[in-house]
C-alpha cells in the first residue's frame, strides 16, 4: 500500500486551505504524467517512439546522453511534487544532476528565492550508490498550488542530467524509469480545497514511461553490422520477430537486438522489418548526398 500523505504535512496543507479553486471536490481524477526527454548528438539518435539508440563505435564507448525531465499537469493543481527515477542497470550511471535554469533559462514554478540552479540546493539528490536521482518542488504558500511560471507546468523541465555509459558497457537495452518503491516514492500533493477528504497523493511512476536507451556497435538498422543497410537486415529482423512471437529463442545477440527495433517501441516486429526494406528500396533509388538516414526515414 502506497505511503500515505504524513500527518505533520496534512496539518500544513488542512491549515492553508481556505481559498477557493476551480476544482470538483467530487471529481477524484488526477493524474498529472512524467516523462523524460532526450537529446541527440554525435552517434545519439532519437527514434520515432522516443527511445534512444546509441552507436557507441560513433558515439564512443563512453557515450553521455543528456536528459531532461517533465511535469505535465493539465488541471495545474499539484502542491508538491516529487520525483525519483533510477537506472536500474549501473552500466548507464546517471550523473551530472541540474536545475533547469542552465538548461532552458526558466523554471517551471514561480517558487520564492528560486532565479538559479544554485538556488534550487537540496531540491536536488543524487543517490549514488542506487543510481537514483530526485527533484523536488513545494509551494510556500499550502493555500494555492504551486505557480506556473510558462503556460503549461512542462514549459521548462524539473531536472536535467546525463546519461552515461561506462567504460565497457555492454550493447544492448538500458532502462530509466521513474521510482515506484520505498518511503520516499514518486508522488504529486494535489491541493484540494472543498473537501479535505479528498486531499490524496498521486503516484505517477505507476503510469508514467519511463526512457529506453539502446545501444550498439552498428548503425541503426545494420543488424548484421556489414556497413550497409539492406535487404539482408530486412530479412534478419523479420526472422528475429518469428522467433519472438512463438516464443522461441530469437538467436540474436543484444548489439543485434537493438539495432533492430528501428522505431523505439521496445519491440522488434514486422514493422521493423518493413522499414528497414523500404528504407533499402530509398537508397537503392536516391545516390545523391542528401539522402536521409534510416532514422529520418522511419520518422518521415
Amino acid at each position: 500500500m502506497k505511503k500515505i500523505i504524513s500527518l505533520i504535512s496534512s496539518l500544513v496543507l488542512a491549515a492553508g486551505m481556505t481559498s477557493a479553486l476551480a476544482v470538483n471536490a467530487a471529481d477524484s481524477t488526477y493524474k498529472p504524467t512524467l516523462y523524460f526527454k532526450a537529446d541527440e548528438g554525435k552517434g545519439v539518435e532519437i527514434l520515432k517512439y522516443g527511445a534512444v539508440y546509441v552507436n557507441k563505435k560513433v558515439a564512443g564507448d563512453d557515450a553521455s546522453v543528456p536528459v531532461s525531465v517533465y511535469f505535465k499537469d493539465d488541471q495545474k493543481i499539484a502542491g508538491q511534487v516529487f520525483v525519483k527515477w533510477i537506472s536500474p542497470d549501473k552500466s548507464l550511471v546517471l550523473e551530472n544532476l541540474t536545475g533547469p535554469f542552465e538548461k532552458t533559462g526558466g523554471c517551471p514554478f514561480k517558487i520564492s528565492g528560486i532565479s538559479s540552479d544554485a538556488d534550487l540546493g537540496g531540491t536536488l539528490k543524487t543517490f549514488k550508490e542506487l543510481n537514483v536521482m530526485a527533484v523536488s518542488y513545494t509551494e510556500t504558500d499550502a493555500k494555492k498550488p504551486l505557480q506556473l511560471t510558462g503556460e503549461t507546468s512542462d514549459a521548462y523541465p524539473l531536472a536535467c542530467f546525463e546519461a552515461k555509459f561506462e567504460q565497457g558497457a555492454k550493447g544492448g537495452s538500458y532502462d530509466i524509469n521513474f521510482y515506484d518503491e520505498g518511503a520516499y516514492v514518486t508522488s504529486v500533493v494535489p491541493r484540494y480545497v472543498n473537501d479535505l477528504q479528498k486531499l490524496e497523493e498521486v503516484y505517477p511512476a505507476e503510469y508514467s514511461e519511463g526512457l529506453l536507451v539502446n545501444a550498439s556497435d552498428r548503425l541503426l538498422g545494420d543488424v548484421n553490422n556489414d556497413g550497409h543497410i539492406d535487404s539482408v537486415d530486412a530479412s534478419l529482423t523479420l526472422s528475429i520477430y518469428a522467433k519472438l512471437s512463438s516464443s522461441k529463442d530469437p538467436e540474436a545477440s543484444a548489439e543485434e537486438l537493438a539495432a533492430a527495433d528501428v522505431d523505439g517501441n521496445r519491440k522488434v516486429d514486422s514493422v521493423d522489418a518493413s522499414s528497414i526494406l523500404g528504407y533499402y528500396v530509398y537508397l537503392s533509388s536516391n545516390k545523391d548526398s542528401t539522402v536521409k538516414t534510416l532514422n529520418e526515414y522511419v520518422k518521415s
